[in-house]
């Protein structure tokens, strides 16, 4: 029997804890955007953008690491400590090597191709390079709630990124409130930010790391090879998906501006956060599925996926609409009337790419648990060859809101084949059972 009280818990912890960071988002951007100014705030998405980006050197193994602890507690494997250990260690170097690369990706992207007076670039260059500093600790927080979520403690995995999403917008807003509109300080209460939830984190996964194995260096070993197996295609994944959700971004600003940004990235920013939900759901739903299928269970992860799918529909295609019809109301409330009649279709086009991306939470959470990272994989790579073309061509031609359309039809086919290979999937395995 699933046990549902302790799933629901779950979903309920992570949506609370990325819930909250919407509430004090709602409140900090407008405030932000009348401070800094459309160029400003603009570049600051981006730095927000390249931080979140620049995590995927995790390589995947943050996501590993919740798979493989689940098994392990499945399975009441004692060498869970060591694996812990392991994991943490690989995710920390790899964070070091991001940092560097970042810094020499931004230095090239401003000078060479982002659409900013020299005044503008000198504080953007010195905020983007102490931006690369927080990789390493981007990556290690990756690890250490990888832990959490995999023992299945959604509360603390939960606060902790609670906590932080809270922090994103509220250190900005009270430097600006303060009268510093520097982008620079701005990355270095970011920076402090990530500090603190690092040694708060590592502080409720270290009682899980007091066990010593007699056979530690084989068993590390082991655990760091299955890791690194699950975590390659899962950094195919994780390089290749949050691209393409960065790209139209940076392409926009080399395109129209920095100035045109702001009317994309804020209703997408406020639409996409509309994806804590299912985020909440298959976040609690894929340890569950992990554990599921070392038990060989594929009765229960259909019922787990399909009940997945019931929850997003009850609860996020009623609230995709009412937006979509009132947008333009809304969004003269919460900036202005000028900026809603700006943004207002595009928020329309956009939502409808969210509801669909917000379906394929589900088989892309049972498709990893069940280690098909493969599968997941090349279909973003795929998606990817096709999304920069058409980007490049149409938002010169259409603007932001080609844009949107490009981005609205790559999530819809996105879910519709992760669903078929999920489905797929589960019939093979019920064919192979006794």
């Amino acid at each position: 029997m699933i046990k549902n009280d302790v799933l629901n818990k779950g979903a309920l912890y992570n949506l609370f804890g990325t819930g909250i960071p919407l509430l004090v988002g709602l409140i900090s951007i407008p405030i932000l955007l009348k401070s800094l100014g459309n160029q400003s705030f603009g570049l600051l998405t981006l730095i927000w953008t390249a931080i979140g980006y620049f995590g995927l050197f995790d390589f995947g193994l943050g996501r590993a690491l919740t798979q493989q602890v689940a098994s392990f507690r499945s399975n009441q494997n004692s060498n869970i400590s060591s694996l812990i250990r392991t994991g943490l260690i690989s995710v920390l170097i790899p964070g070091i090597a991001g940092a560097i690369i970042m810094y020499y990706v931004s230095l090239y992207y401003i000078n060479e191709l982002l659409l900013i007076d020299d005044g503008s670039k000198k504080d953007l260059i010195r905020a983007f390079s102490y931006a690369a500093l927080s990789i390493p600790l981007v990556t290690l927080s990756s690890g250490l709630r990888g832990i959490l979520e995999g023992f299945e403690d959604f509360a603390r995995s939960s606060f902790l990124r609670g906590l932080l999403g809270v922090l994103n917008f509220l250190t900005p807003m009270i430097i600006v409130l303060l009268g510093n509109n520097s982008l620079f300080h701005i990355v270095l209460s970011l920076i402090i930010s990530r500090i603190v939830m690092v040694i708060l984190n590592a502080y409720w996964v270290y009682p899980y790391m007091k066990t010593k194995s007699i056979t530690a260096k084989k068993i590390v070993i082991r655990n760091l090879i299955d890791l690194l197996k699950f975590g390659l295609w899962m950094t195919v994944s994780n390089i290749v998906s949050p691209f393409m959700v960065a790209a139209d971004r940076f392409i926009i600003a080399s395109i129209l501006g920095a100035s045109l940004l702001t009317y994309y990235t804020v209703p997408q920013d406020i639409v996409i956060r509309l994806l804590i939900i299912p985020a909440a759901i298959a976040t609690a739903w894929f340890p569950r599925f992990a554990k599921l299928n070392t038990d060989s269970d594929i009765k229960k992860s259909k019922k787990l996926a399909t009940q997945g799918y019931k929850y997003i529909f009850i609860i996020l295609g009623p609230l995709c609409i009412f937006l979509a019809i009132f947008s333009n109301q809304l969004l003269e409330i919460w900036i202005n009337i000028e900026f809603a009649k700006n943004v207002g279709s595009i928020a329309v086009i956009l939502l409808v790419g969210v509801f669909f991306n917000a379906l394929a939470h589900i088989p892309l959470a049972s498709l990893q648990a069940t280690g098909k990272v493969k599968t997941t994989a090349l279909l973003h790579v795929v998606e990817l060859c096709l999304y920069l073309p058409l980007l490049f061509y149409l938002v010169p031609l259409a603007g932001i809101k080609g844009a949107a359309l490009i981005w609205t039809s790559r999530t819809t086919l996105d879910f519709v084949f992760l669903f078929i290979f999920d489905r797929y999937k589960l019939n093979d395995y019920s064919k192979l059972q006794p």
